[in-house]
């Protein structure tokens, strides 16, 4: 994540409250003045811009996406799963922005993620609020290299799972990013 300042390591260490936050309230910061940026690049066309991003990526998204009316369209896979269940400050940062948002967002992960109730509880936060949003929960899925602290559901995102979720993501962009 962001190249300045200190590495992710040193900067939240075990912390799962407010420092956790703060720092990827800071990495969604550098998603928005990369946005700010490509508004002064001509061949850029900033009113087609989507945004999608993987576990601590996911939680980046839909801050970025809470913050800014300049994404036609987000993708979250799993993003939060990882610390949800131990994370309460977590749990309300992420309400808060999947309350916020206003571009449709596709929430994405897999029966065997380490909370996979944290993706749906968020559509049902989207839900009572009326935003337009997709939830996507994939069968379990099993990678053919284990890491030893992840679910296993959460590597769905990597190279190996796209050809389930890639089709799903690529379509909605799609149908939100086309003129």
């Amino acid at each position: 994540m962001g190249a300045d300042g200190p590495a992710w390591s040193e900067a939240v260490g075990r912390d799962v409250g407010s420092v956790l936050i703060a720092r990827l309230q800071a990495e969604a910061d550098d998603v928005l003045a990369a946005v700010e940026y490509l508004r002064s690049v001509p061949s850029a066309d900033i009113s087609r811009l989507g945004i999608a991003g993987w576990s601590l990526g996911g939680i980046v998204t839909l801050f970025a996406a809470s913050r800014s009316r300049s994404f036609r369209a987000a993708v979250d896979q799993a993003g939060g799963v990882l610390m949800w269940r131990f994370s309460p400050a977590l749990q309300a940062a992420l309400t808060q922005a999947a309350r916020a948002v206003t571009c449709p967002v596709l929430l994405m992960d897999a029966q065997n993620d380490a909370a996979p109730e944290a993706i749906p509880t968020l559509s049902q936060v989207m839900d009572a609020a009326g935003l337009p949003h997709r939830l996507i929960m994939y069968p379990p899925f099993t990678p053919t290299a284990q890491e030893a602290a992840v679910a296993p559901g959460h590597l769905l995102f990597s190279a190996e799972g796209l050809p389930i979720w890639g089709r799903d993501a690529i379509g909605f962009f799609d149908a939100y990013l086309r003129r």
